[in-house]
């Protein structure tokens, strides 16, 4: 019989239990979709620029394409987790999303009105809108999410 799926096993939160091979094997498109994010809008972007917007499009929707396959590798990952750590863990994502989803749109909401730009006048934007940052607010509300609902069950 297999052993459980562990959350430890991709926290790399110092546990003892976590595994670079598990974690790349769960998390491994998601770090394609930010390399791929990463590298069109910091590396490349004068050349993206310079493409037709076909390619642009095809471009800038890549990363996109790529993550249903991290969420794929994500859920089987979850249903190989016994009754607790299955509940702890969905509790934590769908904190986790929720959080996300409100702290992206409230900053948007922030910068449309010119609240950055009254704090630091002379920015032109404070744009979060790469895969990238938003995989940075995933691993920080994943972790207070965990964090908290872990906390609950003991």
């Amino acid at each position: 019989m297999d052993k459980p799926n562990i959350p430890d096993e991709i926290f790399l939160g110092g546990s003892k239990q976590y595994s670079w091979r598990t974690d790349c094997r769960v998390n491994g498109w998601l770090m394609v979709a930010v390399l791929m994010s990463g590298a069109s809008d910091f590396f490349f972007a004068q050349q993206v620029r310079q493409l037709d917007v076909a390619w642009r499009t095809v471009i800038a929707l890549a990363p996109f394409l790529v993550l249903p396959l991290w969420m794929r590798n994500l859920a089987q990952w979850i249903r190989g987790m016994d009754e607790l750590h299955r509940r702890i863990t969905l509790a934590a994502v769908l904190f986790t999303v929720s959080a996300t989803f409100f702290f992206v749109l409230l900053w948007h909401r922030l910068e449309a009105a010119g609240f950055f730009e009254a704090i630091c006048p002379g920015r032109k934007s404070w744009d979060i809108g790469t895969v990238g940052h938003e995989v940075l607010l995933l691993t920080f509300f994943y972790i207070l999410g965990h964090t908290i609902f872990n906390r609950r069950f003991k």
